[in-house]
């Protein structure tokens, strides 16, 4: 479990990134170079909105089943020590 969150927030930090890349390329003014960057700072910002939302899902998720499995645990201890 704890690779798999590992492996969340890498994903998350990589889908931020790539917003964050997307953003600083999109405000470059493209008009007097020969290479039009505008479609892929579009793309690659979209993909790394998508790639954070998905991520942060995952981590929600991930974060309220442990909770849960946490207090489980909490009340299965109480059961044992009232035995």
């Amino acid at each position: 479990m704890k690779k798999f969150i590992i492996t969340t927030i890498v994903l998350l930090s990589v889908g931020l990134a790539m917003v964050l890349v997307g953003s600083i390329l999109q405000g470059i003014n493209w008009s007097t170079a020969d290479f039009n960057g505008d479609p892929f700072a579009s793309a690659l910002t979209t993909i790394g909105y998508l790639v954070a939302v998905l991520s942060g899902v995952v981590l929600t998720g991930l974060g309220v089943s442990t909770a849960i499995l946490g207090n489980c645990k909490k009340e299965n201890e109480k059961k044992d020590d009232e035995k």
